[in-house]
């Protein structure tokens, strides 16, 4: 049976491509960090007398999870003290794990078995501003072999 009725199909192809427009800016959105922040921070780290040995910089990004990912360039002071203080001289990039309970755990050489770097520490507010606790240098054997505390402090803190 012929009918004189047509369909009209503007209004569909409109609304594909409008919905294929939407889908891709959406994924674009989540394929490039939507969520995630840049905080950057001021690092110093002392021996346990209190003694500055390390100064330099930290960038932290955070996403929704509590996975922490980031970048740091550190130099030590004290060129004759490289070897004893473990791999915070120069760059590298940081994993760690951001707790409910405002602790935070960083690894400086998450590539490395062995010579790691953490740093234990507690976020002093929900801003994110100060970061203070521990580090130590863990060797390839020997667990421990030297420790003492740090201090990030947010460059921009939000106004």
């Amino acid at each position: 049976m012929l009918t004189k009725d047509r369909i009209n199909l503007r209004p569909l192809k409109r609304g594909f491509w409008l919905g294929m427009l939407l889908y891709c800016f959406l994924f674009c959105l989540a394929a490039f960090g939507a969520g995630e922040v840049s905080v950057a921070y001021s690092y110093k780290g002392f021996d346990t007398n209190g003694n500055l040995l390390v100064t330099g910089d930290i960038t932290l990004r955070l996403d929704n999870t509590s996975k922490v990912k980031g970048d740091w360039s550190l130099q030590v002071l004290d060129r004759s003290r490289l070897k004893e203080l473990g791999h915070q001289d120069g760059t590298g990039k940081i994993t760690g794990t951001l707790k409910s309970d405002n602790s935070i755990v960083l690894n400086l050489n998450p590539d490395e078995f062995g010579d790691n770097i953490y740093l234990n520490g507690k976020v002093a507010n929900a801003n994110v501003l100060k970061i203070s606790g521990r580090w130590g240098h863990y060797g390839y054997y020997g667990g421990k072999s030297s420790e003492g505390n740090f201090e990030m402090v947010r460059k921009n803190p939000p106004k």
